[in-house]
């Protein structure tokens, strides 16, 4: 991350300067507001405080209310689940694809019932909009794209393809804010009229304290001109780590971001171990949301016991695979990518080698 930093210090002193000097903290996102809108091609941009904000209210100026029903995925960060059960609603959980870890399309199956779909484009990776889009009849998609800047698909960028896409600007996230930061975007006015009122305590309302402070949007202003140089040295390493493992599968026409490098591992936990002391690699939701019972509660249609949360049975099977060998290489501008796939062939199975066929 420091070396991401490096091109834009003096320039963000120079912004932080100016910020406190006319005292200007908050009210002030419009520029990135603009600059992020061009990015992704989306016609309006709402910035928020946060990536779990972006989905609550994206949501929730969707229309979405207690007791509805958000279709999505257990892969993934637990702040998407939360926004929908932040606003009363309910999710129902839809397996991942084997190869991309992104929702899978054949087993999206949208009743009449179902307000949202919610599609994660995991890791940086893409997920099918087109086949997600012919399933959703009268539901509306809103596309978590918390882990996929700069991931587009045919040109278009994700986040597009759906009523709305939501952003996280986290610290560790592919454009980092200066703390905490989200946004959404959208092609739809009125939704980003909602939206921008109802992050500011919106009049007659029940409203939300959501804005982002005006030192994240220009840190992240900054960032965006450097994040095509970023996007490319990640480019860089991905395709070298390609020559070597076959984990990390983009469907054609993806331009794959690369927050993550998954790769999958059978037993895990000891390759993390035998490769501490010359390697750091790392797991990413080993634990799906699923394992939680709170996102288990479904509602019920009993004509007894309306509204009631019952437990319900939950068979995500390429979800739990996943969530018990993936694991994350390091890719970041800057890193020995030579060195991290040495260190896999020796460490992998008893020095033999990587193998693509582990599991």
């Amino acid at each position: 991350m420091t070396e991401i930093h490096k091109p834009l210090k003096e320039e963000f002193m120079s912004e932080v300067e100016e910020l406190l000097n006319t005292s200007n903290f908050v009210f002030g996102t419009e520029k990135f507001e603009e600059d992020f809108a061009d990015f992704t091609g989306a016609k309006y941009c709402v910035a928020v405080n946060s990536g779990t904000s972006a989905l609550a209210i994206a949501l929730y100026s969707a229309g979405i209310r207690s007791g509805d029903k958000v279709t999505t995925v257990s892969h993934t960060f637990t702040a998407t689940l939360s926004a929908i059960r932040y606003l009363g609603a309910y999710n129902e959980f839809v397996d991942i694809d084997e190869k991309t870890y992104c929702m899978d399309p054949e087993k999206l199956n949208v009743g009449f019932d179902n307000k949202v779909i919610l599609p994660v484009h995991m890791y940086g990776n893409a997920c099918d909009m087109t086949r997600i889009n012919s399933k959703k009849s009268t539901s509306i998609i809103i596309e978590d794209c918390s882990q996929a800047h700069g991931t587009r698909v045919n040109g278009k960028h994700v986040g597009t393809f759906g009523e709305a896409g939501t952003f996280s600007f986290y610290p560790g996230k592919g454009i980092g804010a200066f703390g905490d930061a989200g946004c959404v975007i959208t092609d739809d006015e009125g939704l980003a009229k909602e939206m921008k009122e109802q992050r500011s305590w919106k009049e007659n309302d029940i409203g939300f304290n959501m804005r982002m402070s005006n030192i994240n949007a220009r840190f992240i202003s900054l960032k965006l001109k450097y994040y095509p140089e970023v996007l490319r040295e990640k480019q860089e390493i991905a395709d070298y780590y390609n020559k070597h493992l076959d984990y990390c599968y983009t469907q054609e026409g993806v331009e794959h971001s690369y927050h993550i490098y998954p790769i999958l591992h059978r037993d895990r936990n000891k390759l993390i171990e035998r490769c501490s002391n010359d390697l750091q690699l790392k797991k990413h939701y080993d634990k799906p949301v699923h394992a939680n019972p709170l996102y288990r509660m479904g509602k019920t249609n009993c004509t007894i016991c309306n509204d009631v949360e019952n437990i319900v049975d939950i068979d995500l099977p390429v979800t739990e695979k996943i969530s018990n060998s993936q694991v994350s290489l390091p890719i970041y501008p800057g890193v020995n990518k030579e060195k991290v796939i040495d260190i896999l062939q020796k460490y992998w199975s008893n020095g033999n080698g990587v193998s693509s066929s582990v599991l």
